[in-house]
């Protein structure tokens, strides 16, 4: 056996044996957050004048909180929560940039009757180009509101998911800079009741948490080895060329080649950056991913099963924002109002920019009815909720049903309800009958 021929072997083996290694440890690596090791504090709305109480404990290893939610005049948005200080020094925390997912093994329950209630997760970052070490809410909020499996086992949620609350970033006038989510100098976890709980009692029983990242990310080791057999095949290369001037013309040809694929994979990396799924500033599903997605409903739904309600919104007097507040601003309202949206609809619903300031929101096994007081409920929240701007904002919903037609045309009647219901005055629903 030739040389070449043995080292191409051995690289093979070698590539074999590290790509299993990498498949069986290389996504191990854990950190564990313990009441041991971190101090869990009770936290409530009284620091802003509310009236809601807490109590933590801790029972069988694990923490408890303890929640009443009240109704307060002084301060409308009651909460109870759990803290977790990483370090007395608020300036020292954990770097979690390396780590790509937060398993949370949390039980939260009202002990009154009541819906599952859903929860916020905050992980809390310092920076000393925006934080103060005396003012904790210079501390970035990178956040998700989320609905946990009590008694169920845990909740994985993907980090990248996570976003900085557009009213912190408002009320801290943070630039652009450092808008995104940021996990490198974590100094508290924290804990809360969703933004629309209900007063009640609450528990939250905080059982594990933990969180996921890579030894070594999966790009770095196929990079490296990419290398190795880049290196090693251009030793073997000059070694041929050397002994077998015949060899420049076939290393040529392979050069010429490798040009041909690298252009064809940028060229489909173009396509696929098209093609993605998710809209870019506000992260709802785009017009793509929604055709895909209205492709795989009807596949798997015969035509005399399918029962698809279609709500179309579009955010009143949007111009008057951007030409009042500028479009950074804009942008801002976007990207609230698609948090605001997706806390309303349920997790079968699919929320769509269909374009600038308006969206489409797809209700599967729904009928016109239902969807109709869906609808209504968005355009409550929308009109109740605090935006960033200071002023009020309201959205106009127009709502069809598929029946035994094509999404296209449910989607054209619920575009002409939304204008009906633009016509009659704006901030109202209208059903197309």
């Amino acid at each position: 056996m030739k040389l070449k021929h043995k080292s191409v072997f051995v690289l093979v083996v070698m590539t074999l044996i590290v790509v299993q290694l990498y498949h069986a440890y290389g996504d191990a690596k854990t950190k564990v957050i313990l009441p041991t090791q971190y101090s869990f504090l009770a936290t409530n709305d009284q620091v802003s004048k509310g009236n809601s109480t807490s109590e933590l404990y801790q029972r069988s290893g694990k923490a408890v909180m303890d929640c009443d939610l009240k109704h307060s005049d002084d301060y409308p948005w009651p909460y109870c929560g759990v803290s977790i200080h990483i370090n007395p020094n608020p300036e020292v925390g954990l770097d979690l940039s390396q780590y790509h997912t937060a398993r949370l093994d949390i039980d939260f329950k009202a002990l009154d009757d009541g819906d599952d209630p859903r929860m916020r997760f905050y992980l809390r970052n310092y920076n000393p180009e925006y934080s103060a070490p005396d003012n904790e809410y210079t501390h970035k909020y990178n956040g998700i509101e989320y609905l946990p499996q009590d008694g169920k086992g845990t909740v994985e949620i993907p980090l990248a998911s996570l976003q900085v609350m557009t009213w912190w970033l408002a009320d801290n006038d943070i630039g652009i800079k450092h808008s995104a989510p940021e996990f490198s100098n974590i100094n508290k976890i924290e804990f809360a009741t969703g933004s629309a709980t209900e007063v009640g009692r609450y528990q939250m029983s905080i059982n594990r948490i933990e969180f996921i990242g890579d030894y070594i990310k999966g790009e770095d080791l196929f990079m490296g080895l990419l290398f190795v057999w880049v290196t090693i095949g251009s030793l073997l290369t000059f070694g041929e060329i050397r002994r077998n001037r015949r060899m420049i013309h076939q290393a040529n040809l392979r050069q010429a080649h490798l040009k041909n694929i690298n252009r064809s994979l940028r060229a489909q990396n173009f396509e696929f950056a098209e093609l993605a799924s998710r809209d870019a500033l506000t992260g709802a599903m785009n017009r793509h991913a929604a055709r895909e997605w209205i492709k795989t409903y009807g596949a798997i739904n015969a035509p005399s099963h399918r029962q698809l309600s279609v709500l179309y919104l579009d955010i009143d007097y949007f111009k008057n924002i951007n030409d009042k507040f500028g479009h950074a601003l804009g942008d801002d309202i976007l990207r609230e109002f698609v948090m605001v949206i997706l806390s309303v609809v349920r997790k079968q619903d699919r929320l769509v920019r269909w374009g600038g300031e308006e969206f489409i929101v797809f209700c599967p096994d729904t009928g016109l009815e239902e969807a109709a007081k869906l609808a209504e409920r968005i355009r409550t929240y929308v009109e109740n909720h605090i935006w960033v701007h200071g002023e009020v904002l309201t959205c106009s919903i127009g709502v069809a049903e598929l029946g035994s037609g094509k999404a296209t045309e449910a989607i054209a009647r619920a575009d002409e309800a939304l204008y009906i219901a633009k016509h009659n005055g704006r901030n109202q629903v209208h059903i197309s009958e």
